[in-house]
């Protein structure tokens, strides 16, 4: 009882309170938003904001080309030197700004001028085209606050964040439909904005400050954090990409949208462990015995977790989605079952490993497999999807995403084992 005491003393007084309960209310408002759009908004008009959405959401996963990660990465390192992430901060959301800049010229080109399957989409996707600037600025102060174990902090402005999103975009979505919903997100990240700024004091740009030395580092962090991010997140949006462009139907957009909607709320989950973890990776990187000791104990009794709650919701799919979106979207039972066994394999091996590859600066590999991966989805999809429809685009982001945590994972283990490895 004693070690138990001190140790549950420890997790409180660490912060991972913080962050886990931060993380657990952001996701769960963030879970009901979508039940409570797909219930206001018709099949069709969800299908189109789908549309559009993932067009920019594919956009946009190009943001400030990951400098929030490069932030995050290297203010760990640096743990409880202010000056320094001062100095970090500064010069990544001066970075971001100049090319997220150019991203909202490029969101409205394609707005604009680009032939789209689902012409409706057109203008949601011009309204949304400024948004990429207010989501950069609450990532950078998000990955600001982790970095400097402010987890008290992180907590407030993550929660703060999705209960402005789910509010506005509601009340938004009811009057004005799916053109709520752009507003609901601008409303959302403005607010953080502000919040960020005036209440937690983060100033994100300062006029007087040192030289960053370290900027060839920040952005190589930044960029090969942003591939392996975009490769994962990719394997939903490219789904519902090429099955708009194979099947440009609004209502099956709209089917198998709603059948990514739990596997891809689940990752909170492993975003929650490393949202805490990831600084203590950072710091001990160079302890490879530690790290491999942690990374297995976190293997074991999250995959145990993982396997329980996949088979939980593969075994009352039916009930699950009938109850949550409405029996009009029950045709995608098989699909959502697929989506959480890749859930399982994704989150347990591919997300884990991954990250605690970015602490150790295994950039190269991370790159390579990042690009391989994506390619392969791509041809996957497309293949898949004219064969089985949403079935195929699911059975696609299966088979790579667990090809993908597979080559991690192994990966990882290697380079802990040898002591002498160096980082790439």
């Amino acid at each position: 009882m004693e070690r138990l005491k001190d140790r549950l003393g420890v997790i409180v007084n660490s912060g991972f309170l913080h962050v886990f309960g931060s993380s657990v209310i952001n996701k769960f408002i963030a879970f009901l938003s979508n039940v409570v759009l797909v219930r206001i908004l018709s099949k069709p008009e969800f299908g189109v904001f789908t549309y559009a959405w993932n067009i920019y959401s594919i956009l946009y996963l190009l943001s400030g080309m990951g400098i929030a990660f490069g932030i995050l990465q290297l203010t760990s390192e640096h743990s409880g030197d202010e000056e320094y992430a001062e100095k970090a901060l500064n010069y990544g959301t001066r970075f971001g700004t100049f090319f997220d800049l150019s991203l909202v010229a490029v969101i409205l080109f394609v707005g604009l001028f680009i032939p789209l399957k689902i012409e409706a989409s057109r203008p949601l996707l011009i309204a949304l085209a400024a948004l990429p600037l207010l989501e950069l600025f609450f990532e950078i102060m998000t990955a600001y606050l982790r970095g400097q174990k402010k987890h008290k902090e992180y907590s407030r402005l993550v929660v703060l964040n999705t209960s402005v999103l789910f509010i506005s975009s509601a009340v938004c979505a009811f009057f004005f439909r799916s053109f709520g919903l752009v507003i609901g997100y601008y409303a959302a990240y403005l607010i953080s904005f502000l919040f960020g700024t005036f209440i937690l004091r983060i100033r994100l740009i300062r006029s007087k400050l040192p030289v960053f030395d370290d900027k060839r580092a920040i952005l190589k962090i930044s960029v090969t954090s942003m591939l392996n991010n975009a490769s994962t997140i990719l394997m939903y949006l490219l789904d519902v990409f090429v099955l708009g462009i194979v099947i440009p139907q609004e209502s099956l957009l709209a089917s198998y949208k709603v059948a990514t909607l739990i596997p891809t709320a689940l990752t909170f989950i492993p975003i929650t462990l490393f949202a805490f973890f990831y600084p203590y990776f950072a710091e001990k990187k160079e302890d490879r015995e530690w790290c491999l000791k942690r990374f297995k104990q976190i293997l074991f009794w999250f995959g145990a977790f993982n396997i329980v709650l996949s088979a939980v919701l593969i075994i009352f799919a039916p009930w699950v989605i009938s109850l949550l979106y409405g029996a009009q979207y029950l045709d995608q039972i098989t699909a959502f079952r697929i989506l959480t066994v890749n859930y399982f394999f994704s989150a347990t091996f591919r997300y884990v490993a991954v990250n605690i590859l970015i602490t150790q600066r295994k950039l190269k590999y991370i790159f390579v497999l990042s690009i391989i991966i994506t390619v392969l989805n791509v041809v996957a999809d497309y293949f898949f999807i004219q064969c089985w429809g949403t079935i195929g685009a699911a059975a696609a982001t299966l088979s790579v995403d667990t090809l993908a945590g597979i080559l991690c994972a192994v990966y990882l283990v290697y380079i802990l084992k040898k002591p002498n490895s160096v980082s790439a």
